[in-house]
């Protein structure tokens, strides 16, 4: 290897090199001796001192070098995303890769509390939660101490990881965990929103609240009890919105004074199987189903639905299914409600077996239920009382009502006004004007009932055929049969 130096050292000397130092009489092949080179003039080393910062190479190997370098102290360019082919450089690394802390890879707990817990308000606990990597199936719970907590923002989430994380606070009295939503007034923001594909694992042992002072949604209520609200101030206290949007509900929850206690919207699921959500103080519904949504809430109660903002437009009901909607609310209850107590529009589906549906805000007013727009809804085994009609099925709107019990409901118990209304074993009793009603080609079919029919103003008014006054164009007769 030497040889190899020497040769190619010497060849690149200039030819004429007067000053050039191997002498004839000794060779360093021969000696071995780097001094027995001198340097040539207008070099700053000697030769000597030059060989000696050489590398020695065996078989082409360099063997246990030591190498010093400077420090690196420039802001780097080699991130990702970035041209080049360059590897990610520790300042890249440290800065925004997630440490260690975050992977959550066992069962976790952080504790949330006025005072001493590692966090003092629930949302602070939730956003950073937003930042966690879940491995092994492991599970993040939120649990929130007895109190009330001011909550200036919503709890929000468009990831599926959430689905991991569960807030949870006092499940044997959630009136004593109470989140307080300051800041839905004309926000349109609600407490709970999983968004376009989000998901919350659970949310149990909490009452999820907004002010009533008129500082939030609600702006005030009428001496009639009719609420008025602000205006873009719409949210729901538990809402899912867009295909994939899902969040499960405890046994253990309360809201109120949302404009909409709980929304499914765009195919968003609500799911609380074992029902026990208590919603009261709504505007347009308690909960809602639209757009593809889903909610199951088996069984939940529902109360005071208004909106009374507009009082030539007024809403108001404990449950609503449109749009394709579908609830599953089977053995809930629902009362004082503006509208309706049950409302299926433009294909909802409703599940409301062994409901209760006791009585309108304003009796002269109210539906138990109004079905219309092809929707669809079964009753069976249902108690409805208490509203100007019991069941009203609407423009196409259809109704079971298997074994249900409707009665003192003051113009009717059925009204099939151009939809229709099916069953057997159906009770209809103390109804102050009509016992059944159809018009408009409408159509009520029952079977095993008519033996169950007293205390009614009138069993039965049909329209019958006849000529409209106005246009002059011909209609057919509704139709009763009840056996």
């Amino acid at each position: 290897m030497r040889n190899v130096f020497l040769a190619t050292a010497l060849c690149a000397l200039p030819v004429a090199a007067g000053a050039q130092s191997m002498p004839d009489w000794q060779s360093y092949q021969a000696t071995g001796n780097p001094g027995a080179m001198v340097r040539s003039a207008g070099t700053a080393d000697s030769v000597a001192a030059w060989m000696g910062k050489k590398v020695d190479v065996n078989s082409g190997r360099i063997n246990a070098p030591v190498l010093n370098g400077g420090n690196e102290t420039f802001e780097p360019k080699d991130i990702p995303g970035a041209s080049g082919t360059a590897i990610p450089n520790t300042f890249w690394v440290d800065r925004y890769y997630s440490p260690k802390s975050w992977f959550i890879t066992a069962n976790t707990t952080w504790n949330v509390c006025a005072s001493g817990c590692p966090y003092t308000n629930p949302l602070d606990a939730w956003n950073a939660a937003l930042h966690a990597t879940f491995l092994n199936g492991a599970w993040l719970t939120i649990s929130i101490a007895d109190g009330t907590y001011n909550i200036s923002n919503q709890f929000f989430t468009n990831v599926t990881r959430t689905q991991s994380v569960q807030v949870v606070g006092d499940t044997a009295n959630p009136a004593k965990v109470v989140l307080n939503f300051t800041g839905t007034k004309g926000t349109n923001t609600g407490g709970f929103t999983a968004y376009d594909g989000g998901r919350i694992g659970l949310i149990d042992g909490v009452t999820i609240q907004a002010p009533t002072d008129g500082s939030a949604s609600l702006a005030s209520t009428d001496p009639a009890g009719r609420h008025i609200w602000n205006s873009q101030s719409y949210g729901g206290g538990i809402q899912a919105y867009g295909g994939g949007s899902n969040i499960h509900v405890g046994s253990h929850v309360v809201i109120r004074n949302f404009y909409y206690s709980m929304v499914a919207d765009n195919n968003g699921v609500l799911n609380a199987p074992n029902g026990g959500v208590t919603m009261s103080v709504a505007g347009d519904v308690n909960a809602m189903a639209r757009g593809g949504g889903v909610i199951v809430c088996t069984p939940c109660s529902a109360t005071d639905a208004s909106d009374y903002s507009y009082p030539a437009i007024t809403l108001g009901s404990n449950y609503d299914a449109e749009r394709g909607g579908s609830l599953y609310i089977d053995g809930s209850t629902g009362s004082k409600s503006l509208v309706s107590g049950v409302v299926g529009l433009t294909g909802g589906h409703i599940w409301a077996h062994n409901m209760t549906l006791s009585g309108a805000l304003i009796a002269t007013q109210g539906q138990g239920a109004w079905i219309t727009g092809n929707a669809s809804a079964e009753f069976s085994g249902s108690n409805i009382s208490g509203y100007n009609i019991g069941v009203n099925a609407v423009n196409g709107g259809y109704a079971s009502v298997d074994s249900t019990s409707i009665h003192n409901n003051r113009l009717a118990g059925i009204t099939a006004d151009g939809g229709r209304v099916t069953g057997g074993s159906a009770t209809i009793t103390n109804n102050t004007t009509y016992g059944i009603q159809a018009l408009h080609q409408g159509s009520v079919v029952l079977f095993g009932s008519y033996a169950r029919m007293s205390g009614n103003g009138t069993n039965f008014s049909v329209q019958p055929a006849g000529i409209q006054n106005v246009s002059g164009t011909a209609y057919s007769a509704s139709s009763i049969d009840v056996q």
